[in-house]
C-alpha cells in the first residue's frame, strides 16, 4: 500500500524488492561471509515473495524431519509465528515500545504438532 508501489502488481513489487536486496547484500554475502543469500520478502499482511516461500518451504520440511512431525503441522505454526511476528513489527512501527521486550521461548522442547493443535491454527491434522 506504499504510494512507491501502488502502481505495481504484488508481484512485481516483490521481485523488485528481492532483486534489491540482492543487489544491496548478495555480493557482499557471497565475498566477505562465502556463504550464500536468500531474500526473504514480506507484505505487512503475511504474503511471501517467490524465493520466500521456496524457503520457507524447505525449512518446513527439514524442521518437520528433523522433529519427526508432520510437515503441514510445522508450516501451519511457522505461518502463525510468521504473522504475529509481522504484527508486532507493524505495531512498534506506528505507536513505538512501551515496554522491554518479550522473552522468546525456546524451541528445542517445543512440540510444534501439539501446539498447533491446541491452537487450533490448524483443522486437518
Amino acid at each position: 500500500m506504499a504510494t512507491s508501489n501502488r502502481s505495481q502488481e504484488l508481484l512485481s513489487a516483490h521481485t523488485k524488492h528481492e532483486n534489491n536486496k540482492m543487489r544491496e547484500y548478495g555480493e557482499r554475502v557471497r565475498e566477505v561471509r562465502q556463504g550464500t543469500f536468500t531474500p526473504l520478502v514480506f507484505t505487512t499482511s503475511g504474503g511471501m515473495s517467490s524465493r520466500a516461500t521456496i524457503f520457507y518451504s524447505s525449512l518446513a520440511q527439514q524442521l518437520a524431519e528433523k522433529r519427526q512431525q508432520q510437515k503441514s503441522a510445522v508450516v501451519a505454526w511457522m505461518r502463525c509465528r510468521l504473522a504475529f511476528s509481522l504484527l508486532r513489527s507493524s505495531l512498534l512501527c506506528l505507536r513505538g515500545t512501551r515496554n522491554k521486550p518479550a522473552m522468546y521461548t525456546s524451541l528445542k522442547d517445543l512440540d510444534i504438532e501439539e501446539t498447533v493443535i491446541n491452537s487450533r491454527i490448524e483443522r486437518n491434522m
